[in-house]
């Protein structure tokens, strides 16, 4: 079920996860996905060599303060990153800025991953201090 969504490697905390027998755990379908959109949110644009659009440009919103044009530029560069994912449909995805601080932002993302009837909703985070997402809540 869900196979067209992929399986990888599971991480926590930035790391593959282990199991008893030494080999890395798997993530599969919508989870995969989950991860993947996750990674892909986390990563800053052009940090992937082969790959210079990938990810989004976290840096730049923070310090900026929080006006109505930096939450419609920022709600639209994750929609435009979670779009580029072949498993999202165009057109499907969606971004709500809950909290903007100077240093933190606090977000909630959906898109309608190919092939599914309901969306995948994620709720993230990030700061000044680690520039690294985090899962608040995530279906």
């Amino acid at each position: 079920m869900n196979e067209h969504l992929g399986v990888d490697l599971l991480l926590r905390a930035g790391d593959f996860s282990g199991l008893p027998t030494g080999d890395c755990d798997t993530v599969e379908g919508v989870a995969c996905l989950r991860q993947d959109l996750v990674l892909r949110l986390g990563t800053p644009r052009g940090d992937h060599w082969r790959h210079p659009t990938h990810g989004l440009d976290l840096q730049r919103f923070l310090h900026l303060e929080d006006a109505p044009v930096h939450r419609l530029d920022f709600c639209r560069s994750v929609e435009l990153a979670l779009e580029q994912d072949p498993r999202v449909t165009p057109g499907s995805a969606t971004c709500e800025v809950l909290g903007w601080e100077r240093e933190a932002l606090r977000f909630r993302a959906s898109c309608l991953p190919i092939g599914l009837s309901h969306p995948l909703n994620l709720v993230l985070g990030f700061d000044l201090s680690s520039i690294t997402l985090a899962v608040v809540h995530g279906n």
